[in-house]
């Protein structure tokens, strides 16, 4: 398999390859500039189907995602790995913004697990930002219960909008559940529109730092949602700390 996969590899043409996937998004070329970050899903190339003329991309391989990962092991789960989990998809969000890259699309469908470990992934509408500025949310896409409510209305979308993202994902560790799970996009759409507040509510027995941190991140100001060190540093202080406060 490996043999194979390098023979394969081998033969690309990277270059007509990212330009005729390129035609469809900005994916390939995003996973060029971010690889070597662990929480990260590798990139191995691209390769084309010499009898249909299709492009493929070739990446890590991932045992699931990390919603299909949480219904099936959220019970056996002890609170150091649910910290472990949010802390590595901070550190791999970190890294994105390092690059000045903003994912656009970060829910629990498009982070994998791989032998436990966290990868990011989807990069198909990721952009590349300027430090300070902003992108019009004309062409964001995703799932409406983890778009940050700037977005859906007055268009505006930035670092601390992945920020309000990553917040909603460290309530689905916490939880184990999908938010709003028993709405559809339209209700919540419409729930944005009427509230600037409407949040899902923590799960029984969440340590208060950990509710309190993911209500920091989607926060409906963003100048109060925490930047990304901040972030990991109370992950990983919670990961050491025993957990002495439950919310």
């Amino acid at each position: 398999m490996v043999r194979k996969l390098s023979e394969m590899l081998n033969c690309i043409n990277i270059d007509e390859a990212i330009e005729e996937i390129n035609r469809g998004g900005h994916g390939v070329e995003i996973l060029r500039k971010i690889q070597g970050h662990s929480n990260i899903i590798t990139f191995y190339g691209t390769a084309k189907d010499p009898s249909k003329e299709y492009y493929y991309m070739i990446l890590q391989y991932a045992d699931k995602d990390l919603r299909d990962y949480l219904r099936e092991n959220f019970e056996s789960l002890q609170l150091i790995d649910k910290f472990r989990m949010a802390e590595e998809t901070a550190r791999g969000l970190w890294f994105l913004h390092s690059k000045d890259i903003v994912h656009c699309d970060l829910n629990s469908r498009n982070i994998l697990v791989y032998n436990k470990q966290i990868k990011i992934t989807d990069f198909g509408t990721s952009r590349q930002i300027k430090e300070g500025s902003t992108l019009s949310c004309s062409e964001i896409e995703g799932m409406i219960a983890y778009i940050d409510p700037r977005c859906l209305k007055d268009s505006i979308f930035d670092k601390t909008s992945d920020i309000y993202s990553l917040g909603v994902i460290l309530w689905e560790i916490s939880s184990g559940q999908p938010p709003f799970k028993q709405k559809s996009s339209f209700e919540i759409f419409l729930e944005i529109q009427l509230s600037d507040e409407f949040r899902e509510t923590p799960a029984e027995k969440t340590p208060f730092q950990y509710v309190e941190l993911y209500k920091k991140c989607w926060n409906k100001d963003p100048h109060i949602r925490p930047e990304m060190p901040l972030i990991i540093k109370t992950l990983n202080r919670l990961q050491r700390s025993g957990y002495p406060i439950i919310y």
